[in-house]
């Protein structure tokens, strides 16, 4: 994997922003399917993706998992914890792709907040998209039959030129917010219509 430039992220950074950035943030190659952020886990670090595709997701008490968000490059995870200086991962994160992150400590974080206005509206501008993303999965939760769901997720990715691909039964299961039998059910009965 290419190493990935923060000049080449985030153009919108002064100089001063990315130079910070680019001192302060190690550097990690993470495998497809590696989880690197556990629920629970005490907050050390907040992430930013560099390169590929990560999905952050919860479990339910009986198990099922449930997808909050698919990120890609330029995106920022585990800021929520940070900002709310709680001491615990509010989720996991698992690499959909090979990755590249550059891990901010939590300390320096906080440092490029107060110094660099243009870090922070970045991170405003993530939040918000992130704010949106999830608004929009609740209504479709609340709103929208699974059946609907599905067809709209692979309506979706069938846009997409550069995401995922190959999603198992179960892992589409965890974005729609159903089961793998559900899933099965559902994309036996598209091929009989």
């Amino acid at each position: 994997m290419k190493r990935s430039s923060f000049d080449n992220i985030f153009p919108s950074l002064s100089a001063a922003s990315r130079d910070f950035l680019e001192n302060h943030s190690m550097r990690k190659i993470v495998a497809k399917n590696e989880q690197f952020l556990w629920e629970g886990d005490t907050l050390e670090n907040v992430y930013v993706i560099l390169d590929g595709y990560v999905k952050v997701y919860r479990f339910s008490g009986e198990g099922r998992e449930q997808s909050l968000a698919m990120l890609k490059s330029g995106q920022f995870v585990n800021v929520v914890t940070a900002l709310r200086q709680e001491k615990e991962n509010h989720a996991n994160a698992i690499a959909m792709t090979e990755i590249e992150l550059g891990i901010l400590s939590v300390a320096d974080f906080i440092i490029a907040l107060h110094t660099y206005p243009d870090f922070a509206v970045l991170l405003l501008k993530d939040s918000a998209n992130k704010l949106d993303h999830l608004t929009r999965l609740a209504e479709e939760l609340s709103l929208f039959s699974t059946r609907q769901r599905l067809i709209h997720f692979l309506l979706e990715q069938g846009k997409e030129k550069d995401e995922v691909k190959g999603w198992t039964q179960e892992e589409i299961a965890s974005q729609v917010g159903t089961v793998r039998d559900v899933v099965g059910r559902l994309l036996k009965s598209f091929e009989e219509d």
